[in-house]
């Protein structure tokens, strides 16, 4: 019998806890003793609260332990966090930059990284430093280093087999998973897969590159050849169509075959596609050494061809940022190139058009970069992107080396097969479930039964969470930048 310890605060999103209980029924179905740990409102805030709403705390604590009720978890295996006093003594320093901070250890376990993490998901910013941000950086901090005492203690009693966590980048997590490395203790981070399926990661991160290109080649090399062809294409076309059966359309309200004004077609038409650079800031597997971010790629490019008449560079924001006010999109908004057309975020202009129009297309991780490719055309990818290593498209070592490819008349698209595996995993990776149904905040069903987004169990952990009202102002205000008012009431995130 295998012992595993559980750890994914996720009671205030419906997928994301039915997925966890799923995992928790089969887990206790192959007769392994399995140990939930539940938060209890110890953690001062988490990634679907992150104002301490101690009414999203009761809902959440209320759901968790319901859906684990049905999953078959017995109450007397779950353990709560417990506040450790020695963490409101920790020294905490200054920092500079995102960089300072991420490097940031306790106990040697770099728990700045999962703060970082966390506070740059929050505002979608990655220029991180104590003056601006010192209060929250401050309360990630010490709630990761809190998370991290607890489970330095679980370990040592409980002597787990194998760890189980939700997603694992964010700072109530990823102290833990870091612990587990450091203890050579094999986990699995848990995340959605496609459609009503859930993936699990061992001994890494959702976003690492290396294993979801693992995954993608080894999901293809066993399908049926027939089945991924036609699965793959079907991907790339629905894509176009602005089908959202697989993920969210960026481009459904795109204006179909519109270019900028002014396209001039007998010039060399160059693409270029960003991307936020707020998810996977703190993920070391995406960085890279070509550039600090993808602005000054972008204008180091620009720069370089801007006394070429024969060149224009289309630079398409990506629709993510839409909404977004942060550096990368005020740096944006300041460039000033004859050479350069910026569309906007919310701008019209089809993005497929533009990638049939123009006569190659430079990426920074973008999807839309391998299905330019799809599509037959010159696909050059600059810096990380979960398709790096597919050979789908041109993967410059230098800045050198890109500009070489941007100046080649005739460089040929790779071959459309090679997108193919990819297109193939989007569609279908990730186990299906069993028991859990996913239709939304009110509709998911576990074994049949509606998640509720609140129980009557609430009630009674709402008089002790009490005690944590003025942390549900102090975090309002901090992250909403107003007074706590009635309208508060119901915002978690």
């Amino acid at each position: 019998m295998r012992k595993i310890l559980v750890f994914s605060p996720t009671g205030l999103t419906s997928k994301q806890i039915g997925l966890t209980a799923e995992i928790v029924e089969k887990l206790l179905a192959e007769d392994n003793h399995v140990t939930f740990v539940q938060c209890d409102a110890v953690l001062q805030n988490c990634y679907f609260n992150r104002v301490h709403n101690i009414l999203g705390c009761a809902a959440c604590q209320s759901r968790m332990q319901k859906v684990l009720q049905w999953a078959g978890l017995s109450p007397q295996h779950i353990v709560k966090l417990k506040h450790y006093h020695e963490v409101d003594k920790v020294l905490l320093p200054s920092f500079s930059n995102f960089d300072e901070l991420a490097a940031f250890t306790f106990h040697n376990i770099p728990v700045g990284r999962g703060a970082a993490s966390s506070i740059v998901s929050y505002f979608r910013d990655y220029h991180i430093d104590s003056e601006k941000y010192g209060q929250l950086i401050d309360i990630e901090l010490r709630k990761a280093i809190n998370v991290l005492l607890n489970f330095k203690e679980l370990f040592d009693q409980l002597q787990p087999d194998e760890l189980y966590l939700f997603n694992g980048r964010f700072a109530e997590v990823f102290p833990v998973m870091e612990l587990a490395t450091q203890r050579e203790l094999p986990f699995y981070t848990i995340e959605a897969g496609a459609q009503n399926r859930y993936e699990l990661f061992r001994n890494g991160l959702p976003h690492s590159i290396r294993i979801r290109t693992e995954r993608m080649l080894e999901l293809w090399r066993n399908a049926p050849a027939q089945d991924r062809l036609k699965i793959g294409r079907e991907w790339f076309e629905k894509k176009r169509k602005r089908d959202e059966t697989y993920e969210i359309s960026f481009t459904k309200s795109q204006k179909q075959g519109r270019l900028p004004a002014g396209f001039d077609h007998d010039k060399r038409n160059i693409l270029l596609l960003n991307s936020s650079e707020d998810e996977l800031k703190a993920i070391m597997e995406w960085q890279t050494p070509l550039f600090k971010s993808q602005n000054e790629a972008i204008e180091q490019i620009v720069r370089f061809f801007i006394d070429n008449p024969t060149f224009q560079f289309y630079l398409r924001v990506h629709p993510n940022l839409g909404k977004v006010d942060n550096v990368q999109m005020q740096e944006i908004s300041g460039m000033a190139f004859p050479n350069l057309t910026i569309i906007p975020p919310g701008d019209p202009i089809d993005t497929y058009h533009l990638i049939d129009s123009c006569e190659k297309v430079i990426s920074f991780g973008s999807t839309a970069g391998i299905e330019a490719t799809y599509w037959g055309k010159p696909a050059i990818l600059y810096g990380k992107g979960f398709y790096a290593y597919l050979n789908a498209t041109y993967r410059p070592a230098s800045f050198e080396e890109l500009v070489v490819l941007i100046q080649q008349k005739d460089l040929s698209p790779k071959p459309q097969e090679r997108t193919l595996p990819y297109g193939f995993y989007w569609s279908t990776y990730g186990q299906p479930t069993d028991f859990f149904l996913f239709a939304g905040l009110h509709a998911s069903r576990y074994k049949g039964k509606r998640l509720r987004k609140i129980y009557i169990s609430a009630l009674t952990l709402l008089p002790r969470y009490l005690k944590h009202f003025a942390l549900w102002q102090k975090l309002y205000r901090l992250y909403y930048k107003k007074p706590f008012s009635i309208k508060s009431l119901m915002r978690y995130k």
